[in-house]
């Protein structure tokens, strides 16, 4: 096999590479122009997104959003997962009744009849991002407890354990990696439909800051806000490994 085939060349130096090109073209060689701001502009304009964007606040709301609906559906499915995991009944059917529905409608459009029902609510942020993450992990529930193999329920019953243990200790542990890494795919979505939720409805939230900067047709702070959103984003992606790294490392597979 090729050597070179089979080596794998860090992220890190594509993004230097980036960076070296980004400071050389736009620094020196098209320091005029409408598509991406001089490096040097974009470092002065940090204190601009933090004094006339205010920039901490709206991405304190929006961080606050994510991580505590993220972990207010973990936390919810898990103190209901022996009812969840259940595979008939109705509840169940229309768990997965949301798989086909999401297929076809788009969770922010879900968004915009929220933001059309509840215009002035200082709360809807949280509860769209809490029931984007519920109804995501409530069909993943249902799809890898559907694959956990029988002979894990028939040798718990044949040691006697009831079916609500069975869920809630046997199924739901073989589950919970998997459910994990769903989580951190999850992510990412999950900030793409916030910030497209906030830019709409205004109020708070980074998402108000690409637009505040899109009204003013500032383009080194839109640029600037768009590196802290992409930092910020990273760095709750590498938390989220090194936990499921860390407590939900084993597989049954």
């Amino acid at each position: 096999m090729n050597s070179l085939s089979s080596s794998k060349i860090p992220v890190g130096y594509f993004l230097l590479i980036y960076l070296f090109l980004w400071i050389v073209l736009f620094e020196f060689v098209l320091p005029v122009n409408k598509f991406l701001p001089k490096p040097s502009i974009v470092v002065e304009s940090f204190s601009d997104l933090i004094t006339k964007y205010n920039l901490i606040k709206h991405l304190i709301s929006s961080v606050v959003v994510i991580y505590l609906s993220m972990l207010f559906a973990y936390l919810l499915i898990a103190a209901m997962r022996s009812a969840l995991i259940k595979k008939k009944n109705i509840l169940n059917d229309f768990i997965m009744s949301l798989e086909w529905f999401s297929e076809y409608v788009p969770g922010i459009a879900i968004g915009l009849i929220l933001i059309y029902w509840f215009p002035d609510s200082n709360y809807i942020e949280f509860v769209f991002a809490f029931a984007a993450s519920f109804a995501s992990l409530l069909i993943r529930l249902q799809i890898l407890s559907s694959k956990v193999p029988e002979s894990y329920s028939l040798a718990a019953r044949s040691l006697g354990m009831k079916e609500d243990k069975i869920n809630s200790k046997i199924i739901w542990k073989a589950v919970q990696p998997k459910l994990t890494e769903h989580l951190i795919s999850l992510h990412f979505y999950l900030w793409s439909m916030l910030i497209a939720f906030e830019y709409i409805k205004g109020g708070s939230g980074i998402g108000v800051v690409f637009r505040n900067t899109l009204s003013f047709n500032d383009l080194s702070a839109m640029f600037s806000a768009f590196l802290l959103m992409g930092l910020t984003i990273f760095t709750g992606q590498f938390f989220l490994k090194k936990i499921k790294e860390k407590f939900f490392n084993w597989s049954l597979d």
